[in-house]
């Protein structure tokens, strides 16, 4: 690109930005009495190495959010113009937020890294406990990579970093008892620096628009410093509950998008005179779906015989991703039974198929589970082991799903610092997320199953090492 395009791209970048600032201020899409984000000039990224890595992972973000002209999110779109943008983005299996961010930060798939699910199994059954805690993890991660030289890492609510050795951190911890308060359980494992602002952060204690307003003020102090971190993680999960009850197209998920495009806005206004040195990747986690029937496994395990859980304990269980599940069992007795019930149930039903061993294994899943089920679009998998099959589903949108050609995926844009220019990716994998982020910082994933994507880069000579 030459001076003048650059130049021109540049202007068009201001005018959408502030564009979109304009609308913010007719309708308000984020907390009551937000202060508008000024406009930016955004500009395309330079070569060389960043000072700093913003990493955003943006709950339920779609390749639709801002490809197009008429995008939901203007300066997400802006930026996805100026830099890299995916059309699709080949996920891991499980489509899952604990199994997807363990990926993006070792570079590996859920059978090497062991994050494996959303939640974890216990003797009565799926528990509601996350894969939370970084001792689960079994591998190392892209933070202790960074970490290891002389350089800062923070990170926000980041999925996966609960006891991580991070030296700025909000840890993702979530109540799981009644009485339980977000901001005591996250100020008890946060960093020191940070744990009296959790404290006394009112606003934050449900996720949603005051805690990404909350966490995008924590990450803006940190980037505007004289010495910003190189890399900041940083969970912005507002669409996720709208995603879900109301359905992914629904209005109330689309205000949440446009409220997140505020909030991306916010963090580019916070790097002031480090924007320059400053690279941006924005990623999806998991891409929902509308829904209108959930499903019981375990409902149909338990009708045959085979105990799904309780006080007894299981002999086989169903795990679910939502739209996909996993099936487990105590011996091969059990997992036999347990395939033949849900094969009838998926006969009778047509709603789901049988994943069999052998494609569990290309896909890189659990190795512990025996086999796995697929729905079809508009079914989703719950973990009930009561009522009926087949039942209207309280949600209306699920993710997890096994991916196929012409379903929804997640999305990622790259910009900035590092970054080249226009460039779009017809598919991009989620393992290569990690290693790409790591060679644009100048550390190595290895050994990553994921690769670098030297091809979306702008480094200088001599590739990745810090100047």
């Amino acid at each position: 690109m030459n001076m003048g395009n650059r130049r021109s791209l540049a202007w068009r970048i201001v005018l959408v930005i502030g564009v979109a600032t304009l609308a913010a201020c007719v309708v308000p899409t984020g907390p009551e009495g937000e202060t508008p984000t000024p406009p930016l000039e955004v500009g395309s990224g330079s070569a060389g190495t960043p000072r700093s890595v913003v990493w955003l992972s943006v709950a339920g973000l779609t390749p639709d959010r801002y490809l197009g002209e008429t995008s939901a999110m203007p300066v997400l779109a802006a930026m996805a113009r100026a830099g890299v943008a995916a059309e699709r983005v080949a996920s891991v299996t499980p489509a899952a937020i604990y199994p997807v961010h363990a990926s993006w930060m070792t570079g590996l798939a859920p059978n090497i890294h062991g994050i494996t699910a959303d939640r974890r199994i216990g003797d009565r059954g799926v528990r509601p406990a996350m894969h939370r805690h970084a001792s689960l993890l079994r591998a190392v991660a892209l933070w202790s990579r960074v970490s290891e030289h002389p350089r800062r890492v923070l990170a926000l609510d980041w999925p996966g970093t609960q006891g991580a050795d991070i030296a700025g951190l909000v840890p993702d911890v979530a109540p799981e008892r009644p009485g339980q308060a977000w901001t005591q359980l996250a100020s008890e494992s946060a960093s020191p620096d940070l744990a009296e602002r959790v404290r006394a952060a009112a606003a934050a204690g449900r996720a949603g628009a005051g805690r990404d307003a909350f966490l995008t003020g924590l990450a803006c102090e940190a980037l505007a410093a004289e010495a910003p971190p190189t890399l900041l993680l940083l969970r912005l999960r507002q669409a996720e509950t709208p995603s879900i009850r109301s359905g992914p197209r629904s209005p109330a998920a689309r205000g949440a998008f446009a409220s997140l495009d505020a909030r991306i806005a916010e963090l580019l206004a916070c790097t002031g005179a480090n924007r320059a040195q400053t690279a941006f990747v924005i990623s999806g986690d998991v891409a929902y779906e509308p829904v209108h029937t959930m499903l019981r496994p375990n409902a149909a395990l338990a009708g045959g015989g085979i105990a799904a859980g309780g006080a007894g304990g299981w002999r086989a269980l169903a795990r679910s991703n939502g739209g996909s599940a996993f099936v487990y069992a105590r011996d091969e007795g059990a997992a036999l039974a347990a395939r033949r019930l849900l094969g009838e149930a998926a006969k009778k039903s047509g709603a789901f198929r049988i994943v069999g061993a052998e494609e569990m294994i290309a896909r890189s899943a659990d190795p512990e589970a025996w086999f796995g089920l697929a729905a079809e679009p508009g079914f989703a998998f719950v973990d009930d082991a009561s009522g009926a099959f087949e039942s209207p589903a309280r949600m209306l949108g699920a993710a997890g799903y096994l991916e196929e050609v012409g379903q929804p995926t997640a999305g990622f844009v790259l910009f900035g610092r590092g970054v080249r220019s226009g460039v779009r990716v017809p598919v991009f994998s989620m393992l290569d997320v990690g290693p790409t982020v790591g060679k644009l910082l100048g550390v190595s994933l290895e050994p990553a199953t994921g690769r670098a994507r030297v091809g979306l880069l702008r480094l200088r000579a001599g590739g990745g090492k810090r100047e």
